[in-house]
């Protein structure tokens, strides 16, 4: 048998060592974009600000670490630059944006049942207690799932903000000093306060720290951990330390198609991210809130911090009426389950030993 010549060998060799290269090299995997959008900026909300640098990074980590070779590519639009805070919702249904931070206070139309918090002023300050009790009901109550689906998104988690309280131009002490002022809040914020004989005005917080300093109105609701991020003592000099409560409204929507084109162990990572995020918001948010009046004592050393006496908070939640009543029977009226809601949240926060300055469900 005639012997191969070293030209026929060296190109087999070649041949098999290329055919092997094929196999052992690394998968090319698929680069998936996705937009995330935010109204808000991330230094002015805790768990905003762990979207951006806890979230983010974390989901591509673990993408990266699957060996597969996919890669996510985030564009991230913060503070209103691609949706404005009212447009969230509606601009992740349309696949403007892909993920989106949801504060569920702008939506009382078209997410009513997540309103609840917002109809039980004066109960805890604690957002981990808040957001467990709005998660029992959520997977209690069908109904709170199903507000997303007309949407076509999905809520992915849930966090609450913290205690909020009450900043003005003017000094405040008693209720009585609020009649005839004219005031602001966000969409569900703005029935607490009714029964105090103020003028009210419909907007966030991107806007109160100009329209306070212009006049538009004489003070506001909002958070005490945006206080220094966002200057507002400068506008609204005088804080009022009014722990109003932690309300369960931050939340992490995503469009269901942007989801489902995702490979599974994807969705997978970015759903559990999603959920790690939640209990770190929550961490971060009441420590944020801890720290947002002693930052403004010591950042703003002109303006007056007082903390409300609990009798002047009872006589203001009092001066309302039961505006969780009245948005449970609201609901009802329009075939949702707004009372079972009420009623099952309020159980929640009980059998967490919570006590609400009013019992808004049995009055």
């Amino acid at each position: 048998m005639a012997a191969r010549s070293s030209s026929t060998v060296f190109a087999a060799l070649t041949s098999v060592c290329a055919f092997s290269a094929i196999f052992a090299a690394p998968a090319q995997g698929a680069e998936y974009r996705l937009t995330l959008a935010a109204g808000q900026i991330p230094r002015a909300i805790s768990s905003l600000n762990l979207v951006q640098n806890f979230m983010v990074p974390e989901i591509r980590k673990r993408v990266a670490a699957l060996g597969t070779g996919d890669t996510i590519v985030f564009r991230e639009a913060y503070a209103g630059t691609l949706l404005k805070p009212r447009a969230i919702l509606l601009g992740v249904q349309d696949g403007i944006a892909d993920i989106g931070f949801e504060p569920g206070v702008f939506h009382p139309d078209k997410l009513p049942l997540d309103q609840v918090t917002f109809a039980t002023p004066f109960c805890t300050a604690d957002p981990a207690k808040t957001t467990k009790a709005g998660d029992t009901v959520t997977a209690r109550v069908p109904e709170m799932r199903a507000q997303y689906d007309k949407f076509n998104v999905v809520k992915l988690a849930s966090s609450s903000g913290d205690t909020y309280q009450f900043f003005t131009s003017f000094p405040f002490a008693k209720i009585e000093d609020l009649r005839g002022r004219k005031v602001a809040a966000t969409g569900s914020l703005l029935q607490w306060y009714k029964g105090l004989g103020v003028t009210v005005v419909d907007s966030n917080m991107m806007e109160y720290y100009n329209s306070t300093k212009t006049g538009v109105y004489e003070g506001f609701i909002i958070m005490g951990s945006a206080a220094v991020p966002m200057k507002y003592p400068e506008a609204a000099p005088h804080v009022s330390v009014m722990d109003f409560g932690a309300n369960y409204t931050n939340f992490i929507i995503m469009n269901k198609n942007s989801l489902a084109r995702l490979p599974a162990p994807i969705q997978k990572i970015i759903q559990d991210v999603a959920k790690e995020w939640a209990v770190r918001a929550d961490i971060a948010t009441a420590e944020s809130g801890r720290q947002g009046i002693e930052g403004a004592r010591k950042a703003f050393p002109n303006a007056t911090i007082r903390v409300i006496a609990e009798s002047e908070r009872r006589r203001w939640a009092m001066a309302m009426p039961n505006v969780a009543r009245e948005w449970a029977a609201s609901l009802d009226k329009q075939g949702l389950p707004g009372t079972k809601v009420l009623n099952e949240y309020m159980a929640a926060l009980r059998a967490d030993g919570v006590n609400c300055l009013r019992e808004w469900d049995k009055e």
